[in-house]
Order: C-alpha cells, then structure tokens, then sequence
C-alpha cells in the first residue's frame, strides 16, 4: 500500500497492512503495529518506535528508536538508540547510541556510542566509535557462504532468494514461475556477475540488487554448481518454491520436488 501523509499512513497502520510503501518528502512517524513493514525512499523522513521495521533507499533519513529494525540502502541516513537495529549498506550513514547494534557493508559510514556494537562486514566501511568492531568478510566457499548466513542446506540443495516484480520476473527479465525450474542459457562459472541466475542468502538482502522489486521468491539451488560472489550467489539453475515476504516467511505453501 503506498501512502503519502501521516494520515494515510496512520490509518494504513490501524488497519494492520503489511506492506506500506512511503511516497513524500515531509516527516512521517511509524510506531509498532504488528509485522507491519514500512518502505521509505525519496528524501522521506521517517521516525520509528516500538518494534516498527523501516527499509530505507535514496535519500531517505530515518530516526529508530526502542527496539525498532532499519534495513538502510543507497545514501539512506538513520539516527538510532535504544535497542535498535540497523543494517546499512551501499552508502548509508548510520549514527547510533544506546544499545542499538550496526551491521555495515559496502561503503557505509557508521559512527556508534560507547556502548554500541558494530559489525564490520566490509570492504569500504568508515566506522567511528562503538563498543567493539568486529570485522567480518564474506566467504568464497559455497560450503562457508551457506553457514555464514545461516543458509538451510538439505541433501545437497540450498534455499535462497530472489527478489522479483509483480509478475515474478527479474530485472534482467527472466520469470520466474512458482513451481518450475528455471535455468541460465548462458552459464559461465567464471567469478564474476552475469552468465546465471543471481541470489541473496536472505530475502531482504536482494533489494541491494534490486530496489524497485515488489515480490520475493525463495529458489533452491544445487550447491555444488553455485559460485559465490560477495554477499550473493550464481547459479546454472534452481527450481522456484514459493513466495515469501521481506523476512523470508512464506506466502503461499512450497511446492513438492
């Protein structure tokens, strides 16, 4: 649902939405309502409370509080305390205070309180302050890259995600139907970007990759025919099980195979 004053939104709120999408460039407040997820792109500026999450793009400002989660991307900046969480990438700024905690990656800038702690996934981020740093770099195994997020494996097959439009197709243009496999026609395993099929360890994390989706799919893929690459895969081919939301929690039950 895409609101444009407080109005809309608080009324959207109420009315226990689960997807709202912030379309204004005034001052907007979100205060805990269920699992309801808040975009906010633009130079939108949003205010979140309670156990609100917020999924900021652009030039989105986003001030988190309580136990509030931020997913921040592109030049996005979020002021948070309290128990906070934000994970920030592209060029997001992050200032944080309390006991608010910080994932960073890519060219992020982060600066933290004393008693805040920041995990450092690199390869560009600017971090001042924080309790501890703790640097972390992503795998280059496939078998590393699936324990590191947390990734379920089964009998050699691993789920992962894709990040989609309404009518399930990328944005390279390739569908991908529920229930079917889809394969690459021109697979390369070469370490590097094109030639297969792209995913991301959690369904958040591919809105790095494609910002303007509306629909996430969760795919399994053969493990031993993936290449990694940084914070996302490659792969030959994968068979599409169902729809999730942004946390990855199913839509619709799996299909069989």
């Amino acid at each position: 649902m895409i609101v444009r004053t407080q109005s809309e939104l608080d009324a959207a709120l109420s009315a226990g939405e689960a997807w709202i999408e912030i379309d204004g460039d005034g001052e907007f407040v979100v205060r805990a309502s269920g699992s309801a997820t808040v975009r906010a792109s633009g130079s939108a500026t949003v205010r979140a409370y309670g156990s609100a999450t917020v999924t900021a793009y652009g030039s989105a400002t986003v001030r988190a509080y309580g136990s509030a989660t931020v997913r921040a991307y592109g030049s996005a900046t979020v002021r948070a305390s309290g128990s906070a969480t934000v994970t920030a990438s592209g060029s997001a700024t992050v200032t944080a205070y309390g006991s608010a905690t910080v994932r960073a990656s890519g060219s992020a800038t982060v600066t933290a309180g004393a008693l805040v702690p920041v995990h450092d996934h690199g390869p560009a981020t600017k971090i001042t302050g924080g309790a501890v740093v703790i640097p972390i770099r992503t795998p280059e195994t496939m078998a590393d890259w699936c324990a590191y997020y947390g990734v379920d494996v089964s009998r050699g097959w691993a789920v992962v995600y894709k990040a989609v439009d309404d009518e399930l197709v990328s944005g390279y243009r390739c569908a991908y139907p529920i229930g079917e496999e889809v394969a690459c026609p021109d697979w390369d395993a070469a370490v590097r970007c094109g030639n297969g099929l792209h995913f991301s360890p959690r369904a958040f994390m591919s809105l790095a990759y494609a910002p303007d989706a509306t629909r996430f799919l969760a795919v399994k893929v053969k493990v031993s025919e993936c290449v990694v690459l940084g914070d996302k895969i490659k792969a030959p081919r994968c068979k599409v099980l169902h729809e999730v939301d942004e946390d990855g929690e199913p839509l619709t039950h799996e299909v069989d195979g």
